[in-house]
């Protein structure tokens, strides 16, 4: 008997062994009606904690910042690629900020994910979370926005600018880098919907504006400035200047990042 029981619980250690990309992490294709979303997830418990990335990332650039906060804060970590990036598929006849946040909204639902979020977003990866924010407004608890797009500094004219700025690269990016295409593609209406999005959104947030931002000259004052007028449009968000970062503040000062995501998570997500 005592054999027999020391080979069950060998059996069982190496089963369980197996198995932590189930119990731990989840990485995952999930159809969404035209293509497929990959996500990867850290569970835990609680709200979770979803991320966007920024134009031309895909969810493989939050991975410096997962094991961090994880040690701090045991909630559900989410992350996934948007159309068109990383492992995720592609529908070219279905593009666009709505139709794409609404195709997340729907592969979280079908993981089990449709109650209550806290966000974190980069740069263009704002426009999404804005988006998202605005349909989802009972259900979002915070935001910690990183050097994100902003009403003041995406204008009309700014975005045609940008547009035109990538008009010669777009043959080539429509075969090599589809996701990009479509994001320059779409560029102007995103932003168009981020702009009509942000005043409908009150939920507390933290903006961490980076030192050095992506843009030069006059536009680099403006994105700064633009950074703080969007946080100071709401008593309840808070402003920070991360001292020294270029537009990657979570790659160059993640301590800093991973902080503001716990103190804000910790005081709206009880």
């Amino acid at each position: 008997m005592k054999g027999i029981y020391f080979i069950t619980i060998i059996f069982l250690s190496l089963l369980f062994r197996g198995m932590p990309v189930h119990a731990q992490e989840i990485d995952t294709l999930v159809d969404v009606g035209g293509y497929r979303i990959h996500f990867h997830i850290i569970n835990g418990k609680g709200t979770p904690i979803l991320f966007e990335s920024g134009g031309g990332d895909d969810a493989s650039v939050w991975q410096i910042l997962l094991s961090d906060i994880r040690k701090k804060v045991n909630a559900p970590l989410i992350t996934y690629d948007r159309a068109g990036f990383g492992k995720s598929g592609l529908d070219t006849s279905n593009m666009g900020i709505v139709i794409e946040v609404k195709k997340l909204e729907d592969g979280l639902k079908i993981l089990g994910y449709d109650k209550n979020y806290f966000l974190v977003a980069h740069s263009f990866g704002g426009c999404y979370s804005m988006v998202f924010a605005e349909r989802n407004l009972h259900k979002i608890k915070g935001a910690v926005f990183i050097d994100i797009n902003t009403p003041c500094f995406m204008t009309v004219q700014k975005t045609k600018e940008i547009q035109q700025s990538f008009s010669s690269q777009l043959p080539a990016l429509k075969k090599e880098r589809p996701g990009i295409y479509y994001s320059l593609l779409n560029y102007d209406i995103s932003n168009q919907k981020m702009r009509e999005a942000a005043p409908n959104i009150s939920v507390p947030m933290t903006i961490i504006s980076s030192d050095h931002p992506p843009t030069q000259g006059a536009d680099s004052v403006s994105w700064k400035s633009c950074q703080k007028t969007f946080a100071l449009e709401q008593t309840n968000r808070k402003f920070i200047l991360a001292s020294g970062t270029s537009h990657y503040v979570y790659k160059e000062n993640p301590d800093l990042v991973t902080k503001e995501i716990f103190t804000l998570y910790q005081k709206v997500c009880k």
